[in-house]
């Protein structure tokens, strides 16, 4: 699937307003090999597959594999999948 897996609208909390988050489906990267992260706040950067990412992220990241799996957009609230 291409295009928007996820949307979630997170509440208000801390210092922060509410907030919209959106999850796209970017497709697949040529060159991987090539690409080297260049931010000191990365402790790890790395590419999987669909099957080794759904074990590897929570919250609405997990909710995007899934939606990816099913080919359908899932719409959250505060990373819980809406009714």
């Amino acid at each position: 699937m291409r295009g928007l897996l996820v949307v979630d609208w997170v509440a208000p909390h801390g210092l922060w307003d509410d907030q919209i988050a959106f999850v796209f489906d970017g497709g697949t990267v040529e060159g991987v090999d090539q690409l080297t992260p260049h931010d000191d706040e990365l402790s790890e950067a790395r590419f999987v597959g669909v099957a080794e990412a759904g074990e590897l992220v929570r919250g609405r990241l997990a909710e995007a594999v899934r939606a990816a799996r099913e080919g359908r957009a899932v719409y959250l609230h505060d990373g819980l999948v809406c009714p």
